[in-house]
Formats: structure tokens, sequence, C-alpha cells
């Protein structure tokens, strides 16, 4: 066995192991991009912020882009988990559209810069590019899924679904990436305006003031 077949057995080891320095050296990574950006991140920096070293940094990862990749995999997890609702079939359609449509922005907002980052790291990274396009088009598929499994009658889209849906995912996702430091107050106004023009591109009523939905629950919306 080589030296490089060695090290890449201990390092699958370490990722998988619970409560490993991985965890820790991805959160540093995560800080270090969202406040430096890809270009002034280096392994130098993240290792400091994690309070560990360079060596213990390879130990675990095999570059800055591997560490980068792996973010991207976080948060594209966290951005999926927000078309999440329980008892799907009995939610009012109008509910179910303003808690997702509320939850992914608020999931943008808690990555700071992180989504507007790799979004356009998607156009320079192959591997990234992979792993974003993968989970937009998930995001796409479901949403245009529910979309066209209402009830006739119960919507009047302005533009078939499966490109509506397409058009609305890029207006959360560079907008609130442009907000990821903005105010809770300019946060929570771009998320009321958001809602308003997803109902009427929808084509659905709206009845009660955005704000009013509350918190989602959690379930996947298929």
């Amino acid at each position: 066995m080589t030296t490089s077949e060695a090290q890449e057995r201990a390092r699958a080891s370490r990722r998988e192991s619970p409560g490993s320095r991985r965890g820790e050296l991805l959160a540093a990574a995560a800080a270090c991009f969202d406040e430096l950006g890809y270009s002034g991140t280096t392994v130098e920096l993240i290792a400091a912020r994690a309070r560990t070293s360079r060596p213990t940094f390879y130990a675990y990862l095999r570059s800055k882009d591997e560490a980068f990749l792996a973010v991207t995999e976080q948060i594209c997890a966290r951005l999926e988990a927000t078309q999440q609702l329980d008892d799907i079939e009995s939610v009012p359609p109008l509910t179910v559209l303003r808690a997702t449509t509320r939850a992914f922005a608020e999931a943008v907002f808690a990555s700071g810069s992180l989504v507007s980052l790799i979004d356009s790291r998607a156009g320079l990274d192959p591997v990234v590019g992979e792993v974003w396009s993968t989970l937009r088009h998930r995001l796409n598929r479901r949403y245009a899924h529910y979309l066209t499994g209402l009830a006739p009658g119960t919507i009047d889209p302005c533009t078939p679904p499966d490109r509506l849906v397409v058009m609305l995912g890029d207006s959360i996702i560079r907008g609130a990436a442009r907000l990821g430091h903005a105010s809770a107050e300019v946060r929570e106004q771009f998320i009321d305006d958001q809602i308003r023009m997803m109902e009427r591109c929808v084509g659905i009523a709206a009845d009660a003031p955005p704000r009013a939905d509350g918190a989602h629950p959690d379930a996947a919306v298929t």
C-alpha cells in the first residue's frame, strides 16, 4: 500500500467517525468562505479558525476544494429540507406555498453569502456544479409536481409550472443571497415580497397576510 493510499484510508475512517474534528473544520471553512470568499480563504485560515494545525486539516480533508464541496453538500441538504411538510394532502395549498417559500428564503439567509458563492462556483467547478444543479433539479421537480397535482381550478399559473418554479427559485436564491447579511427587517420584507409574488405568479387567492403562517412543520413536499 502506498503512502497516498494509506492517507486516503485514514481520512475515510476519520470522516465516518462520530463527532470527529472534520465537522469542526467544515464549520470553520464555512465561516471563512462566508466572510472572505473562495479566493480569500486558505487552508491555513481554516485551520486557524478551527484552532488546529495545517497537518490536522490534511488529516481530514485533501484540499480547500474538498472543504468547499463538503460545505456545499451541507448547504444543499438544508435547502432541500425546506420542502418538508407534515400531512401535505390535508394542508391548504396557500399554506404550503407560503410556508415553503418562507422556509427556503430563511435557509438561504441562514447561510449568509454561501449560497451566492456556491451559485457562482458552480460555473467554475464541475463537481460543485453537479451537486448544485442536482439539488436545483430535485427542488424544481418536486415543486412543479406539487403544483400540477392540485385540483383543477385551485391555481391559475402565469406560465407552465415547470418553468414557473425555476423562475421563483432563481428569484429567491439570487435575492436572498444578496441580502445574506442584511437586517432582520430587510429580510422579512424580502420574504413578504417573495410570498406575494409567488401568489400572483401561481395564481392563488391571497386571503391572509403572508406573515400569518408561522413556522412550517417537517416531511417531504412530493
